[in-house]
């Protein structure tokens, strides 16, 4: 059965109210749809509550003020290989986003210079589609209708506009790899390569031959490499690896090796 769009807007009343929260300050709306679009794909794919977090901030916070300059700075750079604001420093990194999502275990500034390419590809589908519903002025005006009508005593059997009773059709996708991807952290102070990941994996827990590829971060001058991705052959193979865990931690060579499946946008 098809999703109708009035389904959709009203899944997304938490983007609603952050979006509206962050135009409250005031902020041009290109970059309010860069925040929330970041943001929508940091809840969605990554589990999240980053919207909700944000829907609750005063509009003359200073959390709110910094969430929104540096989820538009990551969206830009994500999107469009430059940041939209001069980026803050390394050391600082994009610290309040990194609080919202944890402290750091696994996204921080250098998660989406490493990934790059899967969020950019993730951002996509959700400005073609959720997004696309979440910004729309005369949409939500029709729901608002539609409620006030429900709330009548006039109106026996109120009836949705047509737009809302559309179905919601999502024309961009996320390739198949994404869905058998999960990202990996582990310590800075001593990484792991490729080769102990796949190592543990097929080897140790006797998973076989369940990895078509690993790929971890290449070390710089000012830090170690902590962030890599694996992605295996099949869904059911990293299913199986999980466990059907959203997320858990494995001890490999001594080192904890954090490890989370991507859910793509849908």
């Amino acid at each position: 059965m098809a999703i109708r769009v009035w389904e959709v807007l009203d899944a997304s009343e938490t983007a609603r109210n952050a979006y509206l929260r962050i135009l409250s300050r005031p902020t041009l709306r290109q970059v309010a749809q860069n925040a929330i679009c970041l943001l929508l794909w940091l809840d969605t794919t990554m589990g999240f509550d980053v919207l909700t977090d944000v829907a609750s901030m005063a509009s003359i916070d200073d959390s709110l003020t910094r969430v929104v300059y540096e989820a538009n700075a990551l969206c830009s750079y994500v999107l469009h290989g430059h940041y939209d604001a001069v980026p803050p420093p390394y050391d600082e990194g994009f610290s309040t986003i990194t609080a919202l999502c944890g402290g750091g275990r696994l996204v921080d500034h250098w998660f989406f210079r490493f990934h790059r390419d899967l969020v950019a590809r993730g951002i996509a589908m959700i400005r073609d589609g959720v997004a696309r519903l979440v910004f729309d002025e005369n949409l939500y005006e029709m729901m608002r209708r539609f409620e006030e009508d429900c709330n009548s005593f006039l109106i026996p059997n109120p009836e949705p506009a047509p737009e809302l009773m559309e179905p919601f059709v999502v024309t961009t996708t996320t390739p198949p790899e994404d869905s058998r991807t999960v990202f990996v952290s582990f310590p800075e102070c001593n990484p792991l390569t490729s080769q102990d990941i796949l190592d543990y994996f097929e080897l140790t827990l006797r998973y076989g031959g369940c990895i078509e590829r690993v790929g971890t971060e290449r070390p710089c001058a000012r830090r170690s490499a902590k962030h890599g991705i694996i992605v295996f052959r099949s869904v059911a193979q990293r299913r199986e690896v999980m466990m059907g865990e959203p997320a858990a931690v494995f001890r490999v060579d001594g080192r904890d090796m954090w490890v989370q499946p991507y859910r793509p946008p849908c």
